[in-house]
């Protein structure tokens, strides 16, 4: 794999032990190893950046992610032949314990199969599954009560195996050699040369690899901090029998996983993972979503001041109106003008408030919004969550009167007025109903009069939803859709998607639609699903998208094409490359400035950056669709460009 040097030795290390974790989470083998391969898709599609800090933890973060997203999904090996079954033996306490499990909350799951069996602190746990510490505290504690209950007493009676008893079917001699407990994931970086050790990959860090020694002790996870009844100190980390009991019975279930080939499984994952861009700034964004998590990890702040593009300028100067862990005010009764753009903050190790166990009250990765007039106030509420495509959950009209945004609070969108910034719920989810934010989008209306939402293609997911926000009328849209825009007469621009089995292999096919406020289809139009990629702009008429493509065969000094599509035929428009500077391509579509021009995000690598990972700075530009002219347009006077924003007002 040229373009992912060293991924199939890191994911021929680490599918194993993924493969334990999942099916503590899932019970089931297929759904395992189908969480294990969107995990290890995750990180190839970030491999540039995290092979050098922290893969394993990368893969667990996807992991749990992809767990909680869909827990009760089944996945369908697509090796050769299927796995078989992993049902341990009846009347056994790892029989009881599967049992119980399948009582739990998907989350408590999540919290105790990563306290209890990979061996995680409260505070790494509360960051896997996207909690703050307390509450995953309170959880834990809740699901070992309700486990208590729903095991026979004679739970923690039971010892752990014979010596001489056969190994998992998994095991091999250099596992039991030198490998942590099952289900445990291995220390990133110093480890026991030899076969099949992390020293001999090829994707180890060279300034760790330096460091190993033949005599470096395997890894053992630290205690779980977890306030438990009846814990007793000495032996048990802490804890008394029955925990000791829970840890040794979830390594029994999880020893069942049968062995993953690591051959398709690799190219499977990796094959996906391209698929999904490594273009991306997949570091900054997933740091920024979980910071609790990296605040175990405190070098990855590191990492991230060296590879991430937040409150970088081209100069080196520093930011102006922009500066990105600086506090700031929330917001006022009432905004003095429009809102121009919106970004996110971005928080480092000094802003962890360690008797607090949580990050300083200044807000620092919370969403904040920019005026016209250059004032910024934070918007505390907007969940951190992003959706797929590293979209985030917030959006502004084009006039920069009102921002709609999914509350962390409320699990539902809610909407603000520049002139009165009270949060005003919307109902567009029922109160009744949850929702997956990984699986949701929302959009805007360019005057601010109507919003729209979908909440993916599962089957038991709600259907896209529209709203007036003048009247706050909810309308359920027909079909499911991925919505894309939604103009201010209420035509929503979205495309679908489904599979057809009727020849061999799987072939997707992806239509652009146009649905009335009445739920009527207007067109629809058979599209490439691909161009979509790096974003998509409608027009605020709803005539036309504009989406970025590259040639088939670029040159050196291509800076990427502007397409426009008619929204109705699919018919290109206009086919224009972008007159960027020298060394910039497209890098995103973020809207349109005016009827001509779209705005649109560039990248430039730098010239003397590190080979393996160059670095990269960003600007903004305004591209006329019918020249590919282009002008710069400045979020700030030091030419900064967050890692996460979304327009309002720009120009």
């Amino acid at each position: 794999m040229r373009d992912l040097p060293g991924f199939d030795a890191f994911a021929a290390d680490k599918a194993q032990p993924l493969a334990r974790t999942a099916l503590s989470l899932t019970g089931d083998p297929e759904a395992a190893r189908a969480l294990v391969v969107t995990a290890l898709s995750v990180v190839a599609a970030r491999w540039r950046i995290v092979r050098w800090s922290f893969p394993t933890h990368a893969a667990l973060e996807a992991l749990y992610a992809a767990y909680l997203k869909r827990p009760r999904a089944r996945g369908a090996a697509r090796g050769p032949g299927r796995l078989a079954p992993a049902c341990p033996a009846p009347d056994t306490d790892a029989a009881a314990l599967a049992e119980a499990l399948t009582g739990l909350t998907p989350r408590r799951r999540a919290l105790v199969v990563a306290c209890f069996h990979d061996g995680h602190t409260t505070w790494q746990a509360a960051g896997l599954c996207r909690l703050d510490a307390r509450t995953a505290n309170t959880e834990t504690v809740l699901a070992v009560a309700e486990l208590r209950n729903r095991l026979p007493a004679s739970f923690v009676t039971g010892g752990p195996p014979e010596p001489g008893a056969e190994p998992a079917p998994d095991e091999t001699p250099q596992e039991s050699a030198g490998s942590p407990p099952a289900g445990a994931v291995p220390q990133e970086g110093p480890a026991p040369k030899g076969p099949g050790s992390e020293a001999s990959t090829s994707w180890a860090s060279p300034s760790l690899a330096a460091e190993i020694t033949p005599s470096a002790a395997p890894f053992v996870p630290p205690a779980a901090s977890v306030s438990l009844p009846g814990s007793s100190g000495p032996g048990d980390r802490g804890e008394g029998p029955w925990e000791a009991a829970l840890r040794r019975e979830l390594a029994v279930l999880s020893a069942r996983m049968p062995a993953l080939d690591p051959i398709p499984l690799t190219a499977e994952a990796a094959r996906i993972g391209r698929r999904q861009g490594t273009r991306r700034r997949a570091l900054v964004t997933t740091m920024s979503v979980t910071l609790t998590a990296l605040v175990v990890v405190p070098l990855a702040f590191g990492a991230a001041g060296l590879f991430g593009r937040a409150g970088q300028s081209a100069n080196g100067g520093s930011p102006g109106v922009l500066d990105e862990n600086a506090a700031v005010p929330t917001l006022p009764p009432s905004l003095p003008a429009p809102v121009r753009f919106a970004y996110r903050g971005f928080c480092t190790a000094d802003d962890w408030d360690v008797l607090a166990d949580e990050f300083a009250d200044s807000g620092c990765a919370q969403w904040r919004v920019v005026t016209t007039a250059g004032e910024q106030w934070r918007v505390a509420d907007v969940s951190p969550v992003l959706s797929d495509g590293w979209q985030p959950l917030l959006a502004i009209s084009g006039d920069g009167n009102r921002l709609v945004y999914f509350s962390a609070a409320s699990s539902d969108f809610v909407m603000i007025d520049r002139l009165d910034t009270t949060t005003r719920r919307t109902d567009m989810v029922p109160v009744a109903e949850e929702v997956s934010p990984e699986d949701t989008h929302v959009v805007i209306s360019p005057g601010g009069r109507w919003m729209a939402a979908d909440f993916g293609p599962a089957a038991d997911a709600l259907r896209p939803r529209l709203q007036n926000l003048t009247t706050y009328r909810v309308r359920t849209l027909p079909r499911r859709m991925r919505v894309l825009a939604v103009s201010d007469d209420g035509t929503v621009t979205g495309t679908a998607a489904w599979d057809s089995d009727a020849v061999p292999g799987r072939i997707t096919t992806t239509v652009l639609l146009r649905v009335g406020p009445d739920g009527r289809t207007l067109s629809r139009t058979p599209v490439d699903s691909a161009l979509f990629e790096d974003g998509a702009a409608v027009s605020a008429d709803g005539r036309a998208v504009a989406v970025a493509v590259e040639r088939a065969h670029p040159a050196k000094d291509d800076h990427g094409l502007l397409v426009t599509l008619d929204t109705t035929t699919g018919q290109v428009l206009t086919r224009r490359e972008a007159a960027l500077p020298e060394g910039a391509h497209v890098f995103a579509v973020r809207g349109w400035a005016n009827e001509h021009e779209v705005i649109v995000e560039a990248e430039r690598i730098l010239d003397d950056a590190d080979e393996e990972e160059p670095a990269a700075e960003y600007s903004v530009h305004a591209v006329d669709v019918r020249t590919g002219a282009a002008r710069p347009i400045m979020l700030d006077q030091a030419g900064v460009v967050p890692a996460l924003w979304v327009p309002g007002t720009l120009r």
